[in-house]
């Protein structure tokens, strides 16, 4: 492996920038040397479009803290969405300019569920290809996610079609976790079929217990109480590398060849007493691969 280094997620603040601050403050203190900042961190998309007061103190925040950066897609865009078209693709370019406008070296969209239809389906490898084209002005590479709701092999069977060089799989582990239990696949074979495609790693853990809710009713899954899942161990808790049973090393020996990020998504603000540890014994797991 040749790591480029190490990195966290921002979480979301519902536009607090003095909690997104007290996060850059408490992760630059950590040690971590990249940050993953959601589009939505601080609410600076509304209507599809970049706020550009917000954005302009998002950018001085980051400025200061001097983290190298990647970015994510916001909630709320659906690529395979045909009633309201336009206004998705307008919203999936706002989010990569405001990737571009902050400095990443790549964005991660999720690939959400494939749905079955055709029709859907060629909307949207179209608004990726179309996203893919307008990151190349900002010279940013395109990270699709896998999710713990779809098969990992379908993912990678998209970016294999696709086949554009920098279009990778942002392989997070803690999703294939969950979607390969789920579909009754091995995990570790799973992670083998996908490793030469893997250009961006999402590294958090969890129990391996899928949430049914996930799938029934999602909208209610999202306002569940995390803390009555993390004690049962279903679905995705974010853990911290080695705080779950996923197979974490096993699963980087199959990653050797990996160039790149490794991001710890994870839900950082409930470890604040840990964050600093977490980072190390990280960093001395892949020392030891």
């Amino acid at each position: 492996m040749r790591i480029k280094g190490f990195g966290v997620n921002t979480r979301r603040t519902d536009s607090n920038f003095k909690i997104f601050e007290e996060q850059l403050c408490y992760l630059k203190e950590a040690g971590f040397e990249y940050l993953e900042v959601s589009a939505d961190v601080v609410d600076t998309i509304a209507g599809g479009k970049i706020i550009p007061r917000k954005f302009k103190k998002l950018i001085n925040l980051l400025d200061k803290y001097n983290f190298k950066l990647t970015a994510h897609i916001p909630n709320g865009i659906d690529l395979r969405d045909g009633k309201d078209r336009e206004f998705q693709l307008d919203f999936f370019m706002s989010s990569i300019e405001f990737a571009g406008r902050i400095g990443a070296e790549l964005i991660v969209c999720h690939f959400e569920k494939s749905s079955g239809d055709p029709a859907a389906e060629s909307l949207f490898r179209e608004a990726v290809l179309k996203g893919y084209d307008y990151a190349k002005k900002w010279n940013l590479k395109l990270g699709i996610e896998n999710i713990e709701i779809e098969k990992l092999s379908k993912v990678a069977s998209f970016i294999r079609k696709i086949n554009e060089p920098d279009i990778m799989l942002a392989l997070d582990l803690g999703h294939a976790f969950l979607s390969e239990n789920y579909f009754k696949n091995d995990f570790l074979q799973s992670i083998k079929e996908v490793a030469d495609l893997v250009g961006h790693i999402h590294l958090s853990d969890n129990f391996g217990r899928f949430e049914g809710m996930r799938v029934k009713n999602f909208d209610l899954y999202r306002v569940s109480s995390y803390t009555t899942r993390l004690n049962l161990g279903r679905g995705d808790l974010n853990l911290p590398p080695g705080w779950g049973s996923l197979p974490v090393e096993k699963s980087l020996k199959i990653l050797n060849n990996y160039k790149g990020i490794v991001v710890l998504e994870y839900y950082h603000d409930k470890y604040l007493d840990f964050n600093g540890d977490i980072l190390l014994e990280t960093k001395e797991l892949f020392s030891k691969l």
